[in-house]
């Protein structure tokens, strides 16, 4: 989006280097009326809304939300050209009517395409000119409707103080070199030279060395090459991003990412500075950025018109779906009913309890996971569980729900729980014709990488699986998944190890597929690939 169409002679770059693209969870409509809903707006309903993404790239965030919400409508837009064919392929390639993706620049973009009940401006406003910035925010002004959400991601201080200085650093390195392969690698090069350059253990070199081997080192050339060394990544503090918000009369609603918003891992004394800031959140959200040294953030906003009630009461986490990948830090025995016993989540969330109607409902999440579970369902399975254990406690109060609605809302903050507006039609049954979604099975032909029905990505590992993920496509048996899977083994497409060791003996090779086509039909209903 650097780049106007009135640059003729100018290549863009995303087009020259395609950008990473892949599904954001946060930036689902699900997420965005999510927090809406708990905040005491009336978000569209997701099944029935319109969305656009400012900045699309490909499409591969927007095109899951289509496949899965047919009832509403998606519009991606992207100066480069290159992203928009790929993903109208991908988009003719899967029959869906539901979603266009244009070839636009923001600038020159119609108000009258709106308006939105959700927008999207993921990975877009930090890199584009102040002039640009201001645009996107004149759009969710104009285009968003009276409940609805915007999301924008940008670059934040303190934390893009230490990024911006390696950023300088490498494009001073890199300036006179041409190809971006090399000025990846040369910037790349620079970075670890200086941090192993140091003779005595200093600061300086600790936090290089950090950076290099929690950052940049997990990136891949092409991020490195359109974020580090790209022509703009603006960095903002907070207060200031909100007061351009502001500026267009928006208002902060929340981070996508709910838990970054809540303190964590600080010592007892912060919880007093923060304290005094519980009347002001955009004062005490900078305190955080200050605290943690945050580098980004994932805003949500909406119009100051709408009315917005941060007192969040039990009813409103009643309402709304639960799920959880949480297990128990240690196997449960007899002995540990009555005990406490730590649940884990991803990020290093977790949560201590010995309360036995919080175990009961932690586990059948982590049971039901990754299917999202109304809270009255909840509450049925979990009190199943306790008169199963043979617990005397009866937990059937009015009170009973409300604390446990009240714990699954401490859970949510820490990042233990997810909360859901919306379920995706995925079974962790399968049947007896099992069904890959669509996209899973399409994305298998182009790369390792497929889009869960979660707005996830996950990594499939080998040819086997591959094959074993198109054969998916609800028209087969067991015996015939079998069948063509042993035929892909025999023909030597793909192997099939033993003890180590690739097998292509037919009395191993039936054997072997047979025991383990059911736990890896499993494993796929976990991963939130099998449609229901």
């Amino acid at each position: 989006m650097s780049i106007s169409k009135s640059d003729p002679k100018m290549v863009n770059p995303y087009d020259q280097i395609a950008y990473p693209s892949h599904p954001y969870a946060q930036t689902h409509p699900d997420r965005l009326a999510t927090l809406a809903h708990l905040y005491g707006m009336t978000p569209a309903p997701v099944e029935h809304c319109r969305v656009i993404e400012l900045g699309c790239g490909d499409g591969a965030n927007l095109i899951p939300m289509a496949l899965q919400l047919p009832g509403s409508v998606f519009l991606g837009i992207d100066l480069a050209a290159s992203p928009i064919l790929k993903g109208r392929q991908q988009i003719s390639d899967l029959g869906l009517a539901n979603i266009r993706l244009e070839e636009a620049d923001v600038m020159e973009f119609s108000t009258q395409s709106g308006p939105f009940d959700y927008i999207i401006a993921h990975g877009l406003y930090s890199w584009v000119p102040p002039a640009v910035q201001q645009k996107i925010l004149e759009l969710v002004q104009t285009c968003l409707t009276g409940q609805g959400v915007a999301y924008i991601s940008y670059n934040t201080m303190p934390g893009g103080h230490f990024r911006m200085m390696l950023r300088e650093m490498m494009q001073y390195h890199v300036r006179e070199l041409a190809s971006p392969e090399k000025q990846v690698s040369q910037g790349a090069s620079l970075i670890q030279l200086i941090a192993k350059a140091q003779i005595e253990p200093n600061s300086y070199g600790i936090l290089l060395q950090q950076e290099w081997d929690q950052r940049l080192s997990q990136r891949t050339p092409e991020a490195i090459f359109h974020d580090e060394l790209g022509e703009y990544n603006t960095n903002l503090y907070f207060h200031e991003f909100m007061a351009q918000a502001a500026h267009h009369r928006l208002q902060f609603l929340a981070e996508a990412e709910f838990a970054e918003m809540h303190p964590a891992n600080f010592q007892p004394g912060v919880g007093g500075l923060l304290q005094q800031l519980e009347d002001d959140i955009l004062a005490r959200q900078q305190y955080l950025d200050f605290l943690k040294g945050r580098r980004f953030r994932q805003t949500l906003l909406c119009h100051d018109s709408a009315p917005i009630d941060r007192t969040i009461p039990p009813e409103r986490i009643m309402s709304l779906l639960v799920a959880s990948s949480a297990e128990p830090s240690a196997p449960l025995t007899p002995k540990t009913l009555d005990s406490p016993v730590q649940f884990c989540g991803p990020q290093h969330s977790s949560l201590t309890t010995a309360h036995p109607l919080i175990k009961a409902t932690l586990l059948c999440l982590g049971e039901n996971w990754p299917l999202p579970l109304s809270f009255e369902a909840l509450w049925e399975m979990a009190q199943a569980r306790l008169i199963a254990q043979g617990s005397t406690s009866p937990f059937d109060t009015l009170a009973d729900r409300i604390d446990l609605a009240k714990t699954l809302f401490l859970c949510y903050q820490r990042g233990l729980v997810e909360l859901h507006s919306w379920a995706p039609s995925l079974t962790l049954k399968p049947g007896d014709q099992p069904m890959v979604s669509p996209l899973a099975r399409l994305q298998t032909s182009q790369g390792s990488m497929i889009t869960t029905l979660c707005h996830t990505s996950v990594e499939i590992s080998g040819a086997l699986e591959e094959k074993l993920l198109q054969l998916l496509d609800g028209t087969r048996d067991r015996s015939m998944v079998l069948k063509a899977l042993e035929e892909t083994i025999l023909s030597g497409q793909a192997t099939l190890p033993q003890n180590g060791e690739p097998t292509h003996e037919v009395a191993k090779v039936r054997p072997l597929l047979a025991a383990g086509l059911e736990s890896q039909l499993n494993r796929l209903a976990r991963l939130g690939l099998l449609l229901a």
